[in-house]
């Protein structure tokens, strides 16, 4: 399928929201009080965990 967003205007299909893009930022640019979502939080803690587990 070559262009899937097209098929689906046509027959009116709705598309799910999705998130906004990241914006790339240095270490300088980021606020002392910044927050993280908890998806993010998450996703950081169990890949520390599982590397934790398989060394």
């Amino acid at each position: 399928m070559k262009n899937p967003e097209k098929l689906l205007n046509e027959n009116e299909v709705a598309f799910p929201p999705a998130p906004p893009e990241r914006l790339e930022a240095g270490l300088d640019d980021i606020l002392c009080r910044a927050l993280f979502q908890d998806p993010e939080v998450a996703a950081a803690i169990s890949m520390e965990i599982a590397a934790g587990i398989v060394l």
